[in-house]
């Protein structure tokens, strides 16, 4: 018996809100209807004289050297995100971005870095055309490598250090091969004694052995750091060529639906809070 009541109750708290909706509606129905109509032409004209803005996004590779990250990846992008980069990347006044203060003022504000693998980065700007993003985007990428090219060329250092003493080496035991080689290796005292000059061969055999054993270890060892800084596995930052753009403004149509549901839903309460109570 007391379910029943209670949703006989809540049938009725319904229609009384209902019925007191439509009386509110009632009551105020031209500005209701004529208000939210105006404030959307207003906002689709307002936004159909607004300049183009095209949003830009792409990928970009982070850099690598000798196989392993130039910086952590939290760490390039916290500081593409930072202030400071986006002023050096976009703000001065000889960026190839080009464009009025307004434009520039648009890539600052709009650039933003997210991580979307654990090697690659998602760029997003938004620009007055098309190129001015392209040129955005290239010109961060830029930016970036430029801030990272002592830490590679710390790493790069030591490698090509390596390579010269090896190279070294390499060049070392190459002269000595070409000893042993030439005829006057033997040496003319052995010339004319049978067991000397057969004990002669195999000592220089012996040591024309050892050397190639040294000089194909130096030759492997010169490839595999040459693989190090090779494009594979030591290459800086890059930007994808697949880069995606949408028309971002204007877009009355959208805009304008948008803000006459927001002031038709503000209409909506008005009405039902400031309607007189004799109506």
């Amino acid at each position: 018996m007391k379910d029943t009541t209670a949703s006989i109750s809540a049938v009725s708290y319904v229609g009384g809100m209902f019925s007191y909706l439509a009386r509110s509606v009632r009551f105020r129905l031209k500005a209701i209807v004529l208000i939210p109509l105006v404030a959307a032409l207003v906002v689709f004209v307002g936004d159909w004289m607004r300049p183009v803005g095209y949003a830009a996004q792409a990928v970009v590779r982070v850099g690598r050297v000798d196989g392993a990250e130039v910086a952590p990846m939290s760490s390039i992008v916290f500081q593409m995100n930072s202030s400071s980069f986006k002023r050096r990347a976009f703000a001065t006044t000889d960026s190839s971005v080009g464009g009025d203060a307004k434009a520039r003022r648009l890539i600052l504000e709009s650039f933003d870095v997210r991580p979307a693998t654990s090697e690659m980065l998602t760029l997003s700007v938004g620009a007055p055309s098309e190129q001015a993003a392209t040129e955005a985007l290239q010109v961060a990428v830029r930016t970036l490598n430029a801030d990272q090219e002592k830490i590679r060329a710390l790493a790069l250092s030591e490698i090509n250090t390596q390579i010269a003493l090896v190279d070294s080496n390499i060049a070392s035991l190459t002269r000595i091969r070409e000893e042993l080689a030439s005829p006057g290796s033997i040496g003319p005292s052995a010339a004319n004694d049978p067991a000397a000059l057969m004990l002669r061969r195999v000592w220089l055999l012996d040591l024309t052995a050892r050397n190639e054993e040294k000089l194909v270890a130096a030759t492997s060892d010169r490839r595999a750091l040459a693989e190090r800084i090779g494009p594979s596995k030591t290459y800086p930052a890059t930007l994808s060529d697949d880069i995606t753009f949408r028309q971002i403004s204007p877009n009355p149509l959208r805009h304008a639906i948008f803000a006459g549901a927001i002031v038709l839903l503000i209409m909506l309460i008005y009405a039902m809070v400031s309607k007189p109570a004799s109506a």
